[in-house]
């Protein structure tokens, strides 16, 4: 009868003790595991809209074309010549300029916009041009034009995404 009577009498302290040291840990590690999932969900869209700005630079390059892209400078040491800037759409094809977007996409004035939240440039590197004379050039029909987006986080100063086509002048 003593048996029965231990076997009825429920948790001792210490193992209520134990099991709820066992629910706190369970219940900390599920919450780190929600701040990693929300951490790379955040990080993925980021990347995402990054990619979306990259294309969208691209698919313009594409649609002016080769041939009404800007011509960059000639360097004699490397055959190639490279232009840097920004498709601006109040003055299209800016040298020198940086376009700067909102986390969804829409471009704004400058990095200092609310919501300004990617910094956008835009390099083409030409390579088998017609020489002119000192730097100038022009385009052949045998010149490739590497056109390479890079979008950058404004406030971090990472680049979040490059991407990158060719272009000639009767397309690939």
């Amino acid at each position: 009868m003593a048996s029965s009577r231990q076997r009825n009498r429920g948790f001792t302290l210490v193992e209520a003790v134990v099991a709820t040291l066992i629910m706190v840990v369970a219940i900390a590690a599920m919450f780190g595991s929600w701040s990693t999932c929300f951490q790379s969900s955040n990080k993925v869209a980021e990347t995402t809209a990054a990619a979306e700005i990259c294309q969208a630079n691209l698919e313009t390059a594409k649609v002016f074309g080769a041939l009404n892209m800007p011509l960059g400078v000639y360097s004699t040491s490397t055959s190639t010549a490279s232009w840097t800037g920004a498709y601006i759409p109040a003055t299209g094809w800016t040298s020198g300029a940086t376009a700067y977007y909102t986390y969804g996409g829409a471009q704004v004035a400058s990095a200092t916009t609310a919501g300004a939240f990617f910094s956008a440039q835009v390099t083409v590197t030409d390579s088998n041009v017609l020489l002119g004379t000192g730097s100038s050039y022009s385009i052949s029909a045998t010149t490739i034009r590497a056109v390479v987006v890079s979008v950058t986080n404004i406030s971090k100063g990472t680049v979040d995404f490059t991407m990158a086509t060719n272009l000639v002048q009767g397309g690939l």
